[in-house]
């Protein structure tokens, strides 16, 4: 079975239109520091199946992990709406036993504050984020 856990859909969350990047997550209510915001299903991909994405409209949603030429993983939810943020207010972890990426808060969250992670993996990195190029 591809997922291994039940689906729940986030009560606290919402996507909304942001000012960071498109559409963006958004706390319905205030979230405190360490709270579970959301835990949604993963598949992960292989190098090829990675590559193929850049053929679709889907590029732009995955996950990298680790290094560059290293497998990605492809989420669902919500997971794949959160905008990158250097001072993030959340952060990202991947159980591959569960098949599930796990958001928690870094810091309390108010109500109506977009949701961000860095997408480098640890909330207060500052190096550059590497978004690949489609076209090469």
């Amino acid at each position: 079975m591809l997922f291994n856990r039940n689906i729940y859909q986030p009560l606290c969350i919402e996507v909304k239109e942001s000012l960071v990047h498109g559409r963006g997550v958004f706390a319905k209510n205030k979230i405190l520091k360490g709270s579970l915001i959301e835990q949604a299903p993963v598949v992960f991909l292989s190098h090829n199946e990675k590559e193929a994405l850049r053929f679709t409209k889907l590029f732009h949603y995955y996950f990298l992990l680790g290094e560059v030429e290293k497998q990605a993983a492809f989420c669902f939810g919500y997971a794949s709406f959160y905008n990158h943020s250097p001072q993030a207010n959340a952060f990202y972890t991947f159980s591959k036993k569960k098949n599930t990426i796990n958001i928690y808060a870094y810091q309390t969250i108010e109500a109506g504050d977009e949701v961000t992670i860095n997408y480098n993996g640890k909330p207060a990195d500052k190096n550059e984020v590497y978004f690949p190029n489609p076209d090469e």
